[in-house]
């Protein structure tokens, strides 16, 4: 087979992987190229009849790409670097993944995860445009036995309970248990948003979704423009996308990453948190469980709305991110503004 058109210079990439779509379907084959420009990749598909055909996929309708593993080689170590994240993401579909990013070099518009669950996985990649949710926060278990409020057997405990559960939060699970107060659960939740991580550029850097030459010159530009936040001048620059941001913001302030495309919003949480406010500080409430309001916001560092509804509900506030679209568009769908 002659290497594709558009394959960039640099040699042919070739990794036997599984395709699989958002529209459920999915093709094996090898990839021999990519075009970032369009963005694009290509590849050589496996046939039962081993007809050598090729085909040339846009990353928009990917779900996700499976690195396959190879059963006859010894499984390989691979290294992560110290910026590695544990981290949850949950696709448009709903099937959540978990797994450790792995900078694999160049900027691209995705996540490569090593899973903690895939045993014919060397690793895989997810387009942001698959992305539904994305949620890499430091342990709940660890900073509730860091503040004395529950020992380390209580919570190998209750996570032995969440492997049976699997969509119970451990913080419920402890609640529930009686191990915990819903007072203290509230605490520990707020003291995972507390801790500010690495500045945003550094972060995008780490996950590989910018390249060093285009921080540098977002940097100078955002020195020039002193009204202009770094991630707002990377998507002016075409460097980044708005999910890309808001998904490095998310890992910079312990919060989750949220597409609100998929989110409902019943009466009482307008009721909750009425128009007016929603409107003022451009946030949408999620949803409330014991005595914790979740809002989500477009900027983690704005806390306004958090003490505002705290004072107003009595409820503990906690934040997720989602992009300044979703939230505008969540707005006009729910209370029509």
């Amino acid at each position: 087979m002659s290497t594709p058109t558009g394959q960039p210079a640099g040699g042919v990439i070739r990794n036997d992987v599984k395709v699989a779509f958002l529209d459920g379907s999915s093709v094996t084959g090898t990839v021999v190229g990519f075009n970032p420009q369009r963005p694009t990749f290509y590849l050589h598909l496996h046939q039962a009849d081993d007809e050598a055909t090729s085909r040339e996929i846009a990353f928009g309708g990917v779900k996700m790409i499976t690195f396959l593993r190879d059963p006859a080689q010894p499984k390989r170590s691979l290294g992560f670097p110290p910026t590695a994240r544990l981290v949850t993401v949950r696709f448009q579909d709903g099937e959540v993944i978990r797994g450790i990013t792995q900078s694999y070099g160049g900027a691209r518009l995705g996540l490569f995860l090593i899973p903690t669950a895939l045993e014919e996985a060397e690793r895989i990649y997810i387009p942001v445009s698959a992305i539904r949710e994305v949620v890499s926060v430091k342990r709940l278990g660890e900073i509730l036995t860091e503040e004395g409020m529950v020992t380390s057997d209580k919570i190998e405990q209750a996570l032995r309970e969440q492997q049976k559960m699997r969509e119970e939060p451990i913080g419920q699970i402890l609640v529930k248990q009686q191990i915990i107060s819903d007072e203290q659960l509230a605490k520990g939740l707020q003291l995972q948003q507390q801790h500010k991580g690495k500045r945003i550029g550094e972060i995008l850097l780490d996950q590989g979704f910018i390249e060093s030459p285009q921080l540098d010159e977002a940097l100078a530009l955002q020195r020039q423009r002193r009204d202009k936040k770094l991630g707002q001048v990377m998507v002016e620059l075409g460097y980044a996308t708005h999910k890309m941001i808001g998904i490095a913001l998310a890992i910079q302030y312990n919060v989750p990453f949220l597409d609100l495309s998929a989110q409902s919003i019943d009466a009482g949480l307008r009721e909750l948190v009425p128009a007016e406010i929603a409107r003022r500080w451009n946030i949408v409430p999620l949803n409330v469980q014991q005595n914790i309001l979740t809002i989500a916001v477009a900027d983690p560092n704005e806390h306004g709305a958090e003490d505002e509804l705290r004072a107003r509900t009595g409820l503990v506030v906690i934040m997720a991110v989602a992009t300044p679209q979703d939230i505008t568009r969540t707005l006009a769908k729910y209370y029509g503004i």
